[in-house]
């Protein structure tokens, strides 16, 4: 493959990756700047994606979202994850107990995605959805299968900066693997505002059969309703995290944790 062909590629690829659930739609010159390439650069990879149906243009308003192409490889890949459509109860419940949003979410390089989600009863919500991206180091989901990641491994993903995203969030890396240390320990991880200021986290490892860590579930919400409870609240994401683990380790088929990274 040579390396303009590869080049090509990846850029089609970010812009696929360049809409979102908070950007459905985005226009030409939206999509040139967050890929980094020439409006005619991108206006001709988009041509190219939307003859394979990955791109539909809204000529109403002259933008784009994706197409249909995306959907059904989206509903391979939730088939793939089929395993993790079960729980839901369980979140249900964590949520009922704590009385705040509950997630699973699985990592992706340096990042968390959040694969499923159960919203508080509360009007004042988190910004969070199925498919968002959060950074892995300073979530406590993120923090909960990091911790279970070999410290060579962490060296690699976190060979660059760490994301400062608040004054809270931890930016070096000694700090980062003491701290996925002791949540390795304990079992759980607190997130203080690292991620969002006056958000607490709370998040747990879910096992496969091999005792391999390949997801988290977790609570997330307001300090002031958060840290009063924080002690009951770990008990019920700990309590959820192994009874979800004990489910998968039930399932005829092992989740192979490469299907997640």
């Amino acid at each position: 493959m040579s390396r303009t062909t590869n080049s090509s590629l990846t850029n089609a690829l970010r812009i696929l990756k360049s809409f979102s659930i908070d950007h459905p739609e985005l226009t030409l010159s939206e999509i040139a700047e967050v890929v980094g390439v020439s409006k005619s650069t991108a206006c001709r990879l988009i041509q190219t994606l939307e003859s394979e149906g990955f791109i539909y243009q809204n000529m109403n308003f002259n933008t784009y979202r994706l197409g249909s192409s995306v959907l059904a490889l989206s509903n391979t890949v939730v088939d793939q994850l089929a395993i993790l459509k079960e729980t839901t109860h369980f979140l249900k419940q964590l949520t009922a107990q704590t009385g705040e949003s509950s997630h699973i979410a699985i990592l992706d390089n340096t990042e968390v995605i959040y694969l499923k989600k159960e919203d508080s009863p509360y009007r004042v919500q988190l910004l969070s959805h199925i498919g968002r991206r959060n950074p892995a180091h300073c979530t406590a989901s993120g923090q909960a299968i990091l911790a279970f990641k070999k410290p060579p491994t962490i060296e690699k993903l976190f060979e660059r900066d760490l994301e400062k995203v608040t004054q809270y969030s931890i930016t070096s890396l000694p700090k980062l693997q003491q701290l996925l240390a002791t949540v390795r320990t304990q079992g759980y991880s607190i997130s203080k505002g690292e991620y969002i200021e006056g958000i607490v986290s709370v998040g747990a490892p879910i096992y496969n059969k091999k005792n391999q860590v390949f997801a988290a579930v977790s609570v997330a919400g307001p300090k002031k309703r958060m840290l009063p409870d924080l002690q009951k609240i770990v008990d019920n994401v700990v309590f959820t995290s192994n009874n979800i683990t004990k489910y998968v380790k039930a399932h005829v088929k092992d989740v192979d944790i490469e299907t997640f990274i």
